[in-house]
């Protein structure tokens, strides 16, 4: 679907792909003149679209996690101990929380799949409903997205 509607092109590596000719068409992008080199290069960073899958929910983050704040007393949540697990005991009034209720502010997530567009500058570009819809399509499931800082 993803080759089809022409998000991605051809394989760079295991997992990452070349952007497609209807790329800068599913997303919109951000300021005036958003500076991206969509074709690969050995000496300068460009754009490239990752598809990560794993058997079971996993925790995204970045170096730009926000605090997520427990629905019941509203203490600042900034670290998961065992991202792995699915509920989070808040550590000041105990309440247990679905990790994934929490609100971390586009700057973390829980998934078992993910499109990751690399180099492009965070909040520069968001997933138009024409992408976002058919991956909802094809997988069956809401899709929505995150900024997540690499160190």
């Amino acid at each position: 679907m993803l080759k089809k509607s022409g998000f991605i092109d051809s394989k760079i590596t295991d997992k990452r792909y070349a952007t497609g000719d209807n790329f800068v068409s599913l997303l919109t992008f951000m300021g005036c003149s958003p500076n991206i080199e969509l074709e690969p290069q050995e000496d300068k960073p460009y754009c490239y679209i990752e598809i990560n899958t794993n058997e079971k929910e996993t925790f995204y983050s970045g170096t730009n996690l926000k605090a997520a704040v427990c629905p019941e007393c509203k203490t600042k949540i900034t670290q998961i101990t065992d991202p792995t697990g699915e509920i989070l005991l808040c550590s000041n009034c105990h309440n247990e929380i679905q990790l994934s209720a929490l609100n971390w502010r586009k700057t973390a997530f829980i998934a078992k799949s993910c499109i990751v567009i690399g180099n492009i500058y965070e909040s520069e570009a968001i997933p138009n409903d024409q992408l976002l819809d058919a991956l909802e399509e094809v997988s069956q499931s809401k899709w929505k997205y995150a900024y997540i800082r690499d160190a």
